[in-house]
């Protein structure tokens, strides 16, 4: 059976291709994740030994506490074949421990770097690594321990599901432990963090994982609620090979970072938790601070973009650095006619990769970062997933960074922009990563760059609707000071999903914002569902869409100009961010959400009098 993820699929249109009005680079195909190229070779995990390995990294120290079942409730028989004997609960208990292992799961204190940690692990030695009442048990004593001495919480998870020895009551487990976490995010401002390494099914993949803050694997895991056998039985066909692999659930959002082995599993961690750590973290900033950016000033001031292996890559923000290294297409010359000069900048927005965005600003913008999202590198193709995160600090004063990330393709020697469409899973990992820049107490900033979220029958089945209106909530319920900055396009419902009107809205001098992408809104005005280049150009050049023309409507707070060089203008970003949160970190929280409340009740920019007529 061929594999839905094989090949890289693409579409084309014989259209105009001297006019963008398609959102995408007219007459250049549509790409969607393929898993199969990041398969190859893919090594298989030996889950005891990787996570002894582990242990022995992190100096895992295990708590003498210990339990067992110490009789059977149930009563569960497994018949023996004829001539064999039947098998009972206990019988099997006996024999595992015969071979000198205890339960499937343990816990106790361990070091990342110069971070103390609470540490549990599952052991794939025991019963395959089964979610029963002891790893229950187990669980609520790790994350009690984590509360008691307010250390972050990392969970190592390998597992073939619940117990079925235990039916109701091992499966109840799934609720202990999603409870255990719960008690542990309202009491801890720290990171908990899930570790998948090795296979991963059942009751854990759908109740502990979900529920942590970052969702980490290796390569080599496979992940997800019912196994291979289990789906095959329902479906009556063949599950296609490599499609509950961490890749595949890397490209479909369900795991966030996905590393090489345990040692970047260690390592990867310990950025992240210097990152969530940082001391005195609440408001380090002030009027008389001086600017900290890692930006350099270089003889070629252009972007570059590295051409690296075929694979997943990252999290590091260096990584991915071999091979050549190619420039990005540069915004064509332009018209003086004022209609020519927008469409210019629109078609700009949409394929010039020497654009500033969110992975640049984070890189260039802040003293320190960590990504919280791997890309993925095809051939030719460079592809981010729609929305990303970091968590990145200005001197002490680390924010959670979250927002819409361009692809990039490679067309001969050059690298064309391919604008982010997000989904509904885009979404859901935004509010899952505020959740977290909640917790920390980190102030945020958005970043937003997109024409809209991507516009597909399976999109709206999964609820992009309420996955937009969700988000919207979300960034404007954030109780920390809110920055938004639209740094490209800010197209429909999708585009303002990342763009909370909060408390400082700001835009860069050329950048856009649309109800809908101009090919759409002419289609619209027009009643056609192909619209003239001339019909979108008339509409681009009368929507009143500049970021010039947002701040004279009242809508945004500050225009930040933009600099001969994608360098100069991420200074510019560095010192608006910088001055916004000085301003916004003075007020108390009730003046915060009084101040945003009044500002998104005042969007309206259209005078509005009872009765009037129109003038």
């Amino acid at each position: 059976m061929e594999s839905p993820y094989d090949g890289l699929s693409s579409a084309h249109e014989e259209v105009d291709t001297s006019f963008l009005g398609e959102g995408l680079p007219v007459g250049l195909p549509q790409f969607e994740p393929s898993v199969s190229p990041h398969l190859k070779g893919r090594r298989k995990v030996n889950s005891p030994r990787e996570l002894q390995e582990l242990q022995e990294l992190v100096n895992f120290k295990p708590s003498h506490e210990r339990w067992r079942i110490s009789r059977d409730l149930i009563g569960l028989i497994r018949r023996g074949a004829q001539g064999e004997t039947d098998e009972s609960y206990l019988d099997k208990l006996r024999r595992e421990y015969g071979r000198g292992q205890v339960e499937s799961s343990h816990y106790g204190l361990a070091t990342i770097g110069e971070h103390s940690i609470v540490f549990y692990a599952m052991n794939w030695d025991f019963f395959a690594g089964s979610l029963g009442v002891v790893s229950g048990e187990t669980f609520q004593a790790a994350a009690d321990l984590a509360i008691a001495k307010k250390l972050p919480f990392v969970s190592v998870y390998v597992s073939s599901g619940v117990r079925q020895h235990e039916n109701f009551a091992g499966l109840t487990q799934m609720t202990r432990m999603v409870e255990a976490i719960r008690h542990y995010k309202e009491r801890v401002h720290l990171p908990q963090v899930a570790v998948l390494l090795g296979n991963v099914w059942g009751g854990v993949s759908a109740s502990a994982v979900p529920n942590a803050d970052l969702i980490v694997a290796t390569s080599g895991t496979d992940f997800g609620f019912a196994g291979p056998n289990v789906i095959e039985a329902f479906e009556g066909a063949s599950v296609p090979s490599g499609s509950q692999s961490a890749e595949a659930n890397l490209l479909d959002r369900n795991i966030d970072v996905v590393l090489d082995d345990v040692r970047g599993v260690v390592d990867y961690l310990d950025s992240v938790l210097s990152s969530a750590q940082l001391p005195d973290r609440q408001h380090q900033l002030n009027a008389e601070s001086r600017p900290t950016i890692r930006n350099v000033s270089a003889i070629d001031a252009r972007r570059t973009f590295p051409v690296g292996s075929v694979g997943i890559h990252g999290p590091a923000f260096d990584d991915g650095t071999e091979g050549e290294l190619l420039h990005p297409s540069a915004a064509r010359a332009g018209s003086s006619e004022p209609a020519d000069v927008l469409v210019e900048r629109y078609q700009s927005l949409m394929t010039d990769a020497n654009r500033v965005d969110l992975e640049f600003i984070v890189r260039y913008a802040f003293s320190e970062s960590t990504a919280l999202f791997n890309y993925v590198q095809e051939p030719d193709f460079r592809r981010y997933p729609a929305v990303v995160a970091a968590i990145a600090s200005i001197a002490d004063q680390p924010f959670v960074v979250v927002g819409t990330q361009p692809s990039y393709q490679r067309i001969g020697d050059t690298v064309v922009k391919r604008p982010a469409n997000p989904g509904p899973e885009d979404f859901a990992y935004m509010e899952r990563m505020l959740d977290l820049g909640q917790r920390l107490g980190l102030p945020a900033v958005f970043v937003t760059d997109t024409l809209g979220a991507r516009p597909t029958l399976e999109s709206e089945r999964r609820g992009q609707s309420r996955a937009i209106a969700r988000s919207i909530l979300r960034g404007i319920d954030y109780p920390l000071p809110v920055i938004t900055v639209v740094a490209g396009a800010l197209g429909s419902g999708g585009g303002l999903a990342t763009t909370p009107m909060a408390d400082h809205v700001i835009m860069l001098e050329n950048a856009m914002a649309f109800v809908a992408e101009p090919r759409s809104a002419a289609s619209i005005l027009y009643k056609t569902p192909n619209p003239t280049p001339e019909q979108i150009k008339v509409t681009v050049s009368t929507m009143r869409s500049t970021a010039a023309d947002q701040l004279e409507l009242g809508l945004i707070d500050e225009v930040v100009a933009e600099g001969l060089t994608p360098f100069q203008t991420v200074e510019n970003l560095h010192s608006a961010i910088m001055k916004a949160y000085v301003n916004l970190a003075e007020m108390s929280e009730k003046k915060l959400r009084q101040r945003r409340s009044e500002r998104i009740r005042s969007l309206r920019a259209f005078d509005i009098v009872p009765e009037a007529p129109l003038q």
